[in-house]
């Protein structure tokens, strides 16, 4: 090997050597995120209990009969072992007032679930029920509400792929809930079968990720309150779609977060309608702050 070539080659090695020390430094000034006790957060996934259309006519699925009661207290006692700092329940903060009242009733004996007519729902039955028994001052609102429906996309390229997801997911969702009306399952199965792993994740598959092939449509009857249809892309009506329904859980999240660290919260507990349950956890696993405890750990 000639001389110049001998000098050519180890320049070269050299200064890749030196860029690799250069990225390998930069690096290391990249914050890792990761806390050293992440404040652990457990979503309890639900049906909405407290909807006439879940318990009238289907006495089996009616949360206030005794039978259901006993199951409750021993949900709650088992979602008591992960012990809670914090329970958020599925209310807007605007509406905080609103719940300090009513669970500042209820915690002293002033107020019977019975006496609400939406009593029988998950956030009474389990959020204010629950903290009485761990004796918490306060259960928090968390929501951030928005009246939009899958069924304002039903146009547009590869559209069949979005409805048949949703149609397939839809009539499963109609069985399990079926069995629990019949009093097949009992509350605490239903719960674990909605929270199931692989239930939350084809949920979020359904509503987050297939729409996005979509294309070249339009929304039907979009509510105006909560959709700017002057802003919005037809050519990506799919992700249009899920941006709105997206939006919310940005806005939940931001709510959690924000009261786990104004309370400094180790363990959360979110009672929460089921599709909220299914994305919810995807944005806390990229954030190392937290850490995701599936209900199942503690409802066995």
């Amino acid at each position: 090997m000639k001389p110049f070539f001998l000098f050519f080659f180890f320049t070269l090695s050299f200064v890749s050597q030196a860029q690799k020390t250069t990225v390998k430094n930069l690096l290391t000034q990249v914050p890792s995120g990761k806390a050293k006790a992440p404040t652990q957060v457990l979503f309890l996934g639900c049906a909405h209990f407290g909807q006439e259309g879940m318990y009238k006519g289907n006495p089996a699925a009616d949360l206030f009969s005794e039978a259901r009661q006993k199951e409750i207290a021993a949900i709650n006692a088992s979602l008591a072992r992960f012990k809670p700092d914090v329970i958020l329940i599925e209310r807007e903060p605007e509406e905080q007032p609103q719940v300090d009242s009513l669970y500042a009733a209820y915690r002293t004996g002033k107020l019977s679930l019975t006496d609400l007519s939406y009593g029988r729902a998950e956030q009474y039955q389990f959020g204010f029920a629950l903290a009485k028994a761990l004796n918490h001052q306060r259960v928090f609102g968390t929501d951030y509400y928005e009246a939009v429906s899958n069924r304002m996309l039903n146009s547009g390229t590869n559209k069949e792929a979005f409805q048949q997801g949703l149609d397939s997911f839809s009539a499963f969702g109609r069985k399990a809930e079926g069995s629990f009306k019949s009093g097949e399952l009992s509350l605490k199965n239903f719960l674990l079968l909605l929270n199931a792993p692989s239930v939350l994740d084809w949920a979020y598959r359904v509503l987050f990720v297939t729409p996005l092939q979509v294309k070249n449509g339009a929304f039907t009857s979009p509510p105006v309150k909560y959709v700017d249809t002057a802003y919005v892309n037809k050519t990506y009506i799919g992700a249009e779609f899920v941006s709105i329904f997206m939006e919310r859980e940005l806005k939940i999240y931001a709510n959690i977060v924000n009261i786990a660290a104004q309370q400094k919260a180790s363990r959360v507990l979110v009672v929460i309608g089921h599709r909220h349950a299914a994305a919810l956890p995807k944005l806390f696993q990229n954030d190392p702050a937290y850490k995701v405890v599936n209900v199942s750990t503690y409802l066995k």
